[in-house]
Parts: structure tokens; sequence; C-alpha cells
């Protein structure tokens, strides 16, 4: 209680005793009892008196807190494979362990690598290190205490944020542990390289080689598949030559995965030959397909589609006249019906025996009849009379990437009037549109059934497009491009893996292993209901995978090195896919064989700390 409240409780048991003496003692009388009700008016009085006062009783109590000593520790296998976890391990026991430290500070020990853990169980195996996230994770949980980090680490960083500009609230005292002197190194820093490839083209590879060090040397850079040489240089460093940049081109010339080494002979006396070399996978895909293209009138739109589809130098289209006796050839992948008739009926017959796609072609000399008898996919009701048709782009259309290159400035198509039903499963790329206004009627659509892909345009003149285009743009590209992209649809048949997988064949030590799957279902539309499981072989755990946008995805971390075979299977009806992948023998925290010392004297120096050594 301060001064004043013990003067007014003084001054109330003062009134409350004259109060008392007045009623009960001033003039003397005799009754029984007297003082024992005297006494309890003066409690009463008193209370009363003390509750108008309101005294308040403040007591203070005094804590000694320490201040908190934070020791973080890089438990990556960077200062193992350099020799000093040792050193580390004696180092942090001793600090951790100091009676004098323990007396001054409340110490918390932590060890860091790929993410922050708060104990002293240092293994030095983590394949990652990340100083940056470590601070700024301290500096949270230590955000309203007094505090100061001693940062136990060689100060190579692998992924995340440069550390060297983080300011610190706490201060930092690194302990810088490894050799400080840099010594002479060459390194493939970068490696450059597209991961899937067609048959028969050449895919560049580009290399960025670094040297350090002060004197000459001559080396080779070399490239291997299963042991084959595929592309050798020879290359020199100096003091003032430090780095080169090496690009060249290898062939696809066989489907699959493929798998190549590259690495730089090292030289004399090199201590560090782990960053010399790295492996890269390139995936070839044969996109070579025949296109035919089936006619029974000459018309310029059957040239704007052979040099359309053949500027892509993967296709090869042959013009067949549907009055020749000769035999269609039966490498024919994919065929263009240019307006079919009655003459076609033979066509149709041998290109559903045999499976294949097709593309139909309509116009005003087009036998609607003959077209509704032959297929059921579609049925159209057309007028004698033509009518001239505008292209309309849907931008939902989503089977296939396709862009909106300006259909509304190409000049109308020429066709029957009338209109056009769907027994299959379509999805419309162009509509059409009639003196301007809008027909929602198919100009082009795509559709499919289990065995096959199929097209439709309906409308001739459609070479007015192309050279539209060209007189507008200049260019050819983009529109050849669109044409090739519905012939990429209809050339790709149902895959006989029931799941597609995307994987690289060779990953490094330190990357998660990612494997994606697409399933579909008879009509080719993405299956969003699959339940499919990844089994490693020599791995008991079944890892399953996970639906992200139209695709599902499994991922695996911390994959020892060496070759490994897998199954994806769909567990509704074990229908099982194989694959396989390799993981390299060493991660990137064995490529640094000295200490990052002026990114640790940088985060000291911002803090407000200073550097140390062991």
């Amino acid at each position: 209680m301060n001064t004043i409240t013990v003067v007014y409780f003084f001054l109330a048991i003062l009134f409350s005793f004259l109060i008392v003496y007045f009623q009960y003692f001033f003039k003397e009388k005799k009754y029984s009892n007297r003082n024992i009700l005297a006494l309890l008016r003066w409690i009463i009085f008193l209370s009363v008196f003390t509750l108008l006062i309101n005294p308040k009783i403040e007591r203070k109590k005094l804590l000694t807190v320490k201040p908190a000593l934070i020791i973080a520790v890089d438990n990556s296998e960077s200062i193992s494979f350099n020799k000093q976890d040792s050193t580390v391990r004696a180092l942090s026991s001793n600090l951790i362990k100091n009676k004098d430290l323990n007396k001054r500070f409340q110490i918390s020990s932590f060890s860091f690598g790929n993410t922050l853990k708060s104990n002293s169980n240092f293994t030095f195996q983590e394949n990652k290190t990340n100083i940056y996230a470590a601070l700024a994770e301290l500096n949270t949980l230590f955000k309203k205490e007094v505090a100061a980090i001693i940062l136990i680490s060689d100060g190579n960083q692998t992924f995340g944020s440069d550390y060297k500009y983080f300011k610190s609230d706490q201060v930092v005292y690194p302990i810088i542990i490894g050799d400080t002197i840099q010594p002479a190194d060459l390194k493939i820093d970068r490696l450059n390289v597209n991961a899937f490839s067609y048959l028969n083209n050449n895919f560049p590879v580009e290399v960025f080689i670094q040297f350090k060090g002060n004197e000459d040397i001559r080396t080779k850079f070399i490239v291997k598949e299963k042991n084959k040489i595929v592309f050798s240089k020879n290359i020199s460093f100096s003091k003032d030559k430090k780095s080169e940049v090496i690009s060249f081109k290898l062939p696809a010339e066989q489907v699959g995965k493929h798998l190549y080494s590259a690495y730089i002979t090292p030289f004399e006396n090199e201590n560090n030959t782990k960053n010399n070399g790295k492996s890269f996978s390139v995936e070839v895909f044969d996109e070579q397909s025949n296109i035919g293209i089936v006619y029974d009138l000459l018309h310029p739109d059957i040239g704007m589609f052979k040099r359309s589809i053949e500027s892509n130098k993967q296709r090869k289209v042959h013009l067949i006249d549907v009055n020749s006796k000769e035999v269609i050839p039966s490498e024919i992948d994919v065929f263009i019906l240019y307006q079919p008739n009655s003459k076609f009926k033979s066509v149709f017959k041998k290109i559903t025996e045999a499976k294949k796609s097709y593309f139909i072609v309509t116009g005003t000399q087009t036998d609607w009849s003959f077209l509704n008898k032959i297929q059921n996919d579609f049925h159209v009701n057309m007028t004698p009379t033509t009518e001239r048709f505008s292209p309309v782009f849907n931008p939902k259309f989503t089977t296939f990437f396709t862009e909106n290159i300006g259909y509304s400035e190409f000049p109308p198509l020429d066709n029957n009037f009338g209109t056009v039903k769907f027994s299959a499963s379509s999805q419309m790329i162009l509509s059409n549109r009639v003196n301007g206004m809008e027909w929602n009627s198919p100009m082009l659509s795509v559709y499919s059934n289990e065995s096959n892909r199929r097209a439709v345009l309906f409308g001739e003149n459609i070479w007015k497009w192309r050279s539209n285009y060209y007189a507008s743009n200049k260019s050819f590209i983009p529109f050849d491009r669109f044409i090739n992209s519905i012939i990429q649809y209809l050339s790709i048949h149902k895959k006989k893996a029931p799941v597609e997988l995307y994987y690289y064949a060779y990953y490094p030590a330190n990357k998660e292993v990612k494997i994606k799957a697409k399933i579909y279902d008879s009509n080719f539309n993405f299956d969003k209901n699959a339940t499919l499981e990844l089994k490693i072989k020599g791995i008991e755990e079944r890892i399953p995978f996970v639906l992200t946008g139209f695709e599902y995805e499994a991922v695996i971390s911390n994959m020892q090195s060496g070759n490994y075979t897998f199954v994806v299977k769909d567990v509704r009806n074990n229908r099982k896919t194989e694959g396989t992948f390799s993981v390299g023998e060493f991660s990137v925290e064995q490529e640094a064989d000295y200490t990052n010392v002026l990114d640790l004297t940088n985060v000291a120096e911002n803090s407000g700390g200073r550097v140390f050594y062991p």
C-alpha cells in the first residue's frame, strides 16, 4: 500500500474507535455485554471505512531470468564428408556442458540441415542445408527473449534464400568449421538439357564448367552412355580463364529413356573429384507418322493439308486417289478423308478393320447420305442450300492444347446449310457464325471411341485460312502448329500401358524422386477417380499417388544411390505398369570441400556479432 492509503487506514481505525467510545463509554452506561457489543460495533465501522478507502496491497517478486544461448549445429553431410564431424561433436558438447555458461545462460541446442530440429543428436547425414531457414525459425522461436546464436557450420548452403543477407534480431556468432583455404578445383557448375526429344533429332546440351585456382591445367570433358563415349572435348584453364561453356548436340537414335554421364577428367592432385561429374537423362519419343489424304476430287485444300502437316519433319503425307487401284500403304497412321462419297466405302472398311484414326473434311461435294450410313458417330441433316460459315473459337476446349490464332479474322468456309448431332463423346474446337450471328453448331470437332480418335471439319476452302494468316503475320508457323496439333491428337493411339508414367531416368542423390501418372477411361477422358499406388522393388512400403490437378503424383524422399525397378498399380482392377530409375552416388553436399568464410562473416556482422574458430 502507498503512504496516503496507510494514513487513511489509521484514521479509519481512530474514527471507528471514537464513534464506539461515544456510543458506549462517554457517560457511564452499565448494561450487560457492553464490551462485546462495542467491539462488534467497532469492527463494523472499521469495515465500512476500509471499503470506502479501498486499499490495494501490492507485492513485488524479483526473478532472475537468464538470457538464452542458442547453439545451432550444421548436421549436413558436408561436415562428415570433410571429416569435421568429431570436431563439431566435441565443440558442441563442450559448449552445452560448460558450467560457467550454464550459470550465465539458458542453453538450447538445435541441429539443422533440410529443417531445424530441437536436439543434440548429430548424425551428419542431412542431404540438404538451409542456413537461412534455420536462422529465420530461431528468430521466431526466441522473438520475445534476450538471446544470442552460436552457429556451428562450414557455411555451405545447398538451397534456400541467400543467408549472407539475413538480418537477425539475435546476435549471431558463427564458429567456422573446416578448411578455410580454398584448394584448386574443377567443377561442373550447371548442365542444361531438355528432358525429352524426338527420334532421329539432335537434342542440345549446354554445360557450364568452373575452375578455382591459379595454375595452368589441361583436362578433357567427356559424355558417356553405357560406357560408350558419345562426346568429348579438350579444354584448358588458367589464372585468367576460370570458366568455359560447352554447347553440343547428341543424336536421339533410339526410343526410350537414355541415361548419360558427363564428367571432367581430374587434374593432378585434385582433392575433390565428386563435383567433376553430373548425370542426366533424356527420353526419346517416336513422333514419326504417315498421313494418308484420300480424295475423289482435286482441291486446293489437299495441297494446304500436305504443306502444313509436312512442316513437321517427323510426318510424311501420302496422297491417295480413291479411284486408283493402288493398294493403300499399310504404314498409314492417320487418314484424312476429303469430302467422302460412296467411292470411299472400301476405304472406310479398311480403316475400321485396322482401327486407324481418321479426319473427315466435308464440303459442298460431300455425299451426306453416304456419310450418315458409313459411320455412327454423328448424323447430319443438310439442305441443298450452301452457306458461308465463319469460325468461332471455343475457349473451353481442353482435349489438347490449342490457342486462338485469330480465327475470327479468317475467311468463311463453304458448306451446305443444316444441323449436326453427335452420338459419340465429342468436343468442339470451332463453332459457326452465320451473317454475324453465332450458330451453336460445330465447324471443327474431335471425338473418340475405344479403338481410335477422330476429327471432322464441316467446310471447304480452309486453304484460304493459311494464306490469310501468312498475309497478316508473315509466317505459317502458328497455323501449321494448329493443324499438326490435330494430327498429333489423332496419331496418339491408346497406349498398351494402362497407366501413362512421367518420370526421369536419373535423380541426383539429394533430390526427391517424383513419379507422375495419368490414367484415362475408355473415351480417353482423364480418370479422376482412380486409386494408384507405387511399389519399389526392395522396399516394403507402398506409396499412394495423390491427385494434383490433371495428374497423379507420388514422392519418395531420402533414396539411397542405386538402380530401382518400380510398379504402378491401379488398385481397382489390378492393372500394372512398370518402370526403372537411378539415383546418383553423391549429393550436392559433397561438392564443396572448403569453408564459406565470407558469407558466415557477413551474417555475423549484420547482427552485430563476430566469427570464431574451433
